[in-house]
């Protein structure tokens, strides 16, 4: 799909169809009747789409594509699905110095959420291996006026080093260093720069960490344990954002994260929320 970023926010309008679609999608309700009606409208976007869409969405100004990336889509369509429960959390906890590490932060919605609602001032750290999103990403906090988001282009795992990445082609959001994990489309298979979180902490020159969002298909574990037992307890996340991915996890996550104290926030549905006491 063709990139489009050289152009300005606002050139790629949806046509009277789509606007109808998407006015149908927003209006819809959280029920088994309203996804699958989303489901169709998000097709139908797809099918009726190869150019990208300027939209207003979660209260930002993003450019989506309806293509090969769910996150997108949803956004698109129906934004009033798009984490609620969590994007609730994070902001009644903003402040003006607000730091946030968005790891596996595809297109850049939590990011640009947090950067936007937090004020110039706060600090946020987006790492993705996938260099197309952080592209998207980019132009997007440009869209809003942003210079305080960092982009990393890395996956996070327990060591520094190379792997195998297995980029979903159906849905890049859906990719994951787990090559084994199903997909509903083809995989491309190459290697991506892998870096700790301690590292990428340490580099960016964090005094603190006061939330972080963990998206990366089944390596969280991977992600924030080693994280646990490598910094002190200064820079431990005051809230954890999970994708609860426990099938796939190889260390016990949830037992580390109560171990350091954490208290549970939120169901472990598709995402868990937890937290340190006040």
């Amino acid at each position: 799909m063709t990139e489009t970023a050289a152009l300005p926010f606002g050139a790629y309008q949806p046509t009277v169809l789509q606007a109808r679609l998407i006015a149908l999608g927003r209006r819809l309700p959280p029920t088994k009747a309203g996804k699958r009606t989303a489901s169709f409208i998000r097709s139908a976007m797809r099918r009726l789409r190869s150019e990208p869409l300027d939209l207003v969405v979660i209260g930002q100004k993003m450019r989506l594509y309806a293509g090969n990336n769910a996150c997108e889509k949803r956004l698109i369509v129906t934004p009033q699905f798009f984490d609620p429960l969590e994007l609730g959390f994070l902001k009644a906890r903003l402040h003006p110095k607000f730091t946030f590490l968005d790891i596996g932060s595809n297109v850049g919605a939590y990011s640009i959420f947090v950067a936007k609602n937090a004020g110039p001032g706060a600090r946020v750290v987006a790492v993705d291996p996938n260099a197309i999103v952080l592209k998207r990403l980019d132009f997007n906090a440009a869209a809003n006026g942003l210079t305080n988001i960092r982009p990393v282009q890395a996956a996070i795992a327990d060591a520094d080093g190379e792997m195998a990445f297995a980029l979903e082609e159906s849905n890049m959001g859906g990719s994951s260093l787990q090559l084994d994990r199903e997909a509903r489309g083809g995989k491309t298979i190459f290697k991506v720069p892998v870096r700790t979180l301690a590292g990428v902490v340490a580099e960016a020159g964090l005094d603190r960490v006061d939330a972080i969002k963990i998206d990366v298909e089944g390596f969280e574990d991977k992600v924030l344990i080693p994280y646990l037992a490598a910094v002190p307890r200064g820079l431990y996340p005051k809230a954890v954002i999970l994708e609860a991915n426990i099938d796939s996890w190889a260390g016990d996550l949830i037992g580390a994260l109560a171990g350091a104290g954490y208290e549970t926030s939120g169901e472990l549905a598709q995402n868990g929320i937890f937290a340190l006491p006040e």
